[in-house]
C-alpha cells in the first residue's frame, strides 16, 4: 500500500516573514520570487481565514487584537506540549495525551478555539495512555503557522521570538501544564504555592527550548537553566530552587485560562497564613 504523503510544513519565521511582506505592499508573484516558492503556495499562505479569531504569529503582533491573544497562546502552549498535530489523511487531527483529571480541559479548549463542527474522540493508547483525537481544520491551521509538533515531535517548534512578551506568560503556563509528565505537574498533588516549586522540567525540540530559555532569563528574571539532551531527540530544560520558583510566579501571573487543579498557584497562600498554620488558600 502506498502511504500517505505528509504535507510540507512551513517554517513559522518563514510565514511571518511572508505575511509581512503581503502586509507592506508586496504583490504575490513578488513574494514568490523573493522566497523561492511557488505563487500557489503564496497564495495559500496569504488567504484570509475563514475563522479570524484564530491569530497566527503575525495576526498576534498587531496591536488591535493583541488583548484577544492571552488565552489562545495558553493553548498554543498547553498543545505544544500535550499534542501532536497530524496533517495527513482527509481532516487534519490533533492528537493530545490527557490526564484523566482534566478531560473537561479539553472541552474548554474546543470552546475557547473552534466554531464550526470540530469532533473529539478519546481513546486509550498502551504507550501514551489516555488521548483526546481533535479535529478542526481551521484549529489545525493555526497550530501548523505555530511549529505545533508532528509525527515526529521534533520537527514542530513554537517560534518564541515572535510571541510579545506581554503574552509570554501565558506561553509558558500552557507549556508547564500541557507537561503532564514533568515537574511540577508530574506528581499527583500540585504544589500549594510558588515558593513550593523547587523543579521544573520542560522537554521539547534543543532549539526550541534555547529560545524559551532566553525568553525566561530576560523576561522573567530568572538565571539560565540547563539543557540536556534525551535519546529520543527531544532535550530537557531544568530549572531547580529560586530559579524554579520565579518562573512559576511569572507564568501565573495575570492567569486568565489554566487548569482548575492549579488554583493554588492562580491564588497562591500568603506567606503570613502559613507562619500563623491557618491552612491553605486555595479558592
Amino acid at each position: 500500500m502506498t502511504p500517505t504523503r505528509r504535507p510540507p510544513r512551513r517554517d513559522p519565521y518563514q510565514l511571518f516573514h511572508i505575511q509581512s511582506d503581503f502586509a507592506a505592499g508586496l504583490a504575490p508573484h513578488q513574494i514568490a520570487a523573493k522566497h523561492g516558492l511557488p505563487l500557489p503556495a503564496v497564495l495559500r499562505i496569504i488567504r484570509r481565514r475563514k475563522d479570524e479569531r484564530l491569530l497566527n504569529p503575525f495576526n498576534l503582533r498587531q496591536g488591535a487584537v493583541r488583548s484577544r491573544g492571552a488565552t489562545q497562546l495558553y493553548w498554543v502552549g498547553y498543545i505544544a506540549a500535550a499534542g501532536r498535530l497530524f496533517l495527513q489523511g482527509s481532516v487534519p487531527t490533533l492528537v493530545l495525551t490527557v490526564d484523566r483529571r482534566d478531560t473537561d480541559h479539553v472541552t474548554t479548549m474546543i470552546d475557547d478555539l473552534c466554531t464550526g463542527h470540530p469532533t473529539c474522540e478519546w481513546c486509550e493508547s498502551s504507550r501514551d495512555g489516555l488521548q483526546a483525537y481533535v479535529r478542526d481544520r481551521e484549529l489545525a491551521q493555526m497550530l501548523a503557522e505555530w511549529g505545533a509538533p508532528g509525527a515526529d515531535p521534533s520537527e514542530g517548534s513554537v517560534p518564541v521570538a515572535l510571541i510579545p512578551s506581554s503574552l509570554l506568560s501565558h506561553f509558558v503556563r500552557g507549556y508547564l501544564e500541557g507537561g503532564r509528565g514533568m515537574p511540577p505537574f508530574g506528581r499527583r498533588h500540585v504544589p500549594l504555592s510558588h515558593a513550593a516549586v523547587r523543579h521544573i522540567a520542560l522537554e521539547g525540540p534543543k532549539e526550541f527550548l534555547a529560545g524559551l530559555n532566553a525568553a525566561l532569563s530576560k523576561h522573567a528574571g530568572t538565571s539560565v537553566g540547563d539543557i540536556r539532551a534525551r535519546r529520543n531527540g527531544l532535550a530537557v530544560l531544568t530549572y531547580r530552587g529560586r530559579a524554579a520558583a520565579r518562573i512559576v510566579q511569572f507564568a501565573y501571573r495575570g492567569a486568565e485560562r489554566s487548569l482548575p487543579r492549579t488554583a493554588s498557584l492562580r491564588h497562591p497562600e500568603e506567606p503570613s497564613r502559613s507562619r500563623n498554620g491557618a491552612g491553605s488558600s486555595t479558592r
